[in-house]
């Protein structure tokens, strides 16, 4: 399978401690290259410089599929930076759009190209899953409705208490991500997604296939599936 996840930054971060962190002034006036050569600067990859529980149970469920033969590729939406591959490598900082106004996020994202980083990434590959483990300021930083759109009917994307999206496009299912949910999987919110992803990677390591978008949201919620083909959705 191909799978591309849409991930976003974490407030949790993982950098020396001697480290400059930078602020939303610093990493606009200064290009990325210029901002990781600076002297006394760490420059960590961003799978490793996010550590969320989230991030690292998406983390996780990457190296499962991974190991199983799967395609994956995965981006993070920085409130700093835009859209970064994983293995990007970035300066500690402090943005976040928790901060920001949903004026302001909307301002920013257009400012990083966000929306349309994001359309050409899904577009780049024909994937047959697009995950979007986003909270609601990242849902915000991304005109879904444009992505969506711009998908061929074979991929499906999977998103997260998302439901009017999802009856708006027939390639898009919404999984429930709130606290009833966190609860039943022994979870926090904050964490759910990531909990999601993994489900879905141990199901696909037992050996299910899906043929419909019901299937998918069934492994991600931890449902076993029997199914053997991808080929339909």
């Amino acid at each position: 399978m191909k799978i591309l996840i849409v991930d976003q930054c974490s407030n949790s971060k993982s950098y020396p401690n001697d480290s400059a962190v930078y602020d939303a002034p610093e990493l606009d006036e200064s290009s990325l290259d210029s901002l990781r050569a600076r002297e006394g600067v760490a420059s960590i990859p961003a799978r490793k410089l996010y550590t969320g529980r989230q991030q690292q149970y998406i983390g996780d469920a990457i190296d499962s599929l991974r190991a199983n033969g799967h395609a994956i590729n995965r981006y993070f939406i920085s409130a700093g930076f835009g859209v970064v591959e994983e293995d990007e490598e970035l300066p500690p900082y402090n943005v976040t759009f928790a901060e920001m106004t949903a004026k302001e996020i909307e301002s920013r994202s257009e400012t990083l190209g966000i929306s349309r980083r994001v359309r050409e990434l899904a577009t780049a590959l024909t994937y047959d899953l697009i995950f979007f483990p986003l909270g609601t300021d990242y849902y915000r930083a991304l005109d879904m409705p444009d992505v969506v759109s711009s998908l061929p009917p074979e991929t499906l994307a999977v998103a997260f208490n998302q439901e009017e999206l999802a009856e708006q496009f027939d390639n898009v299912v919404s999984i429930p991500a709130r606290t009833k949910q966190a609860k039943e999987q022994g979870s926090i919110v904050v964490a759910l997604k990531g909990a999601y992803l993994k489900n879905f990677a141990d199901n696909l390591a037992l050996g299910a296939e899906f043929t419909s978008s019901d299937d998918v949201k069934a492994a991600c919620l931890g449902s076993p599936t029997s199914q053997r083909d991808l080929s339909e959705f």
